[in-house]
């Protein structure tokens, strides 16, 4: 079967290419107006995507904006691994490399830190997929101040570090977000820091605690 081609392009290829562009498009409104301000009509006038493309991506409005969100969180995840991988062998280090990406992350690009602090509660399934996130992150902070090793999995670790890891994600989160609206004026080194040290000095007396097994 001879696969059809217009200006270089199959049919796939230009389905790749609208749903990149819509992405993009909701990322930029996400990022400005909100989830409020981010409908199909506005997505498909900013991409440049006639509105009865959007439907070939996604079936709705929802459908995108946890596509976009997905998209910041998986950014996110591909940088965390990578500063892990370059970070030093101490967990004081590993620990430091994977906020210090957090906080690059949501300060260098006021949209995606906006689609992460703000948005991310702005809808039930933003708020739901947000949650889930969360609990990730929390896990892999867990298992990096534990034993260096991101991957272990979280069963295996004491309660407590499990609880203030869940604890800590959240604090950090609002503090990061403190700092993207202007609340706060820190340098992005003393912000680091602060997170560290408070990181480190919550979760050592849990870390050496036994696991509960109920």
């Amino acid at each position: 079967m001879v696969t059809r081609r217009y200006g270089g392009q199959t049919a796939d290829d230009r389905v790749a290419e609208r749903r990149a562009r819509l992405l993009a498009a909701g990322l930029e409104l996400m990022g400005t107006r909100g989830i409020a301000g981010t409908t199909v009509r506005g997505v498909t006038e900013a991409s440049g995507v006639a509105a009865r493309y959007f439907y070939e991506s996604f079936p709705d409005i929802e459908s995108l904006h946890l596509a976009v969100y997905d998209m910041v969180v998986e950014e996110s995840a591909r940088r965390s691994v990578t500063a892990l991988a370059e970070a030093p062998d101490d967990d004081l280090a590993r620990t430091r490399a994977v906020l210090a990406e957090l906080v690059d992350l949501i300060l260098a690009d006021p949209r995606k830190g906006r689609i992460l602090v703000l948005e991310a509660t702005a809808s039930p399934a933003l708020g739901r997929r947000s949650l889930q996130e969360s609990s990730r992150f929390a896990g892999m902070l867990a298992s990096t101040a534990s034993s260096g090793d991101p991957g272990l999995p979280t069963d295996d670790l004491p309660t407590d570090l499990r609880l203030v890891s869940q604890f800590l994600v959240g604090g950090v989160i609002s503090t990061i977000g403190a700092v993207l609206l202007g609340d706060v004026e820190v340098e992005r080194e003393h912000l680091i820091e602060v997170l560290v040290s408070l990181f480190e000095a919550v979760r050592a007396p849990a870390s050496t605690r036994p696991r509960d097994d109920g």
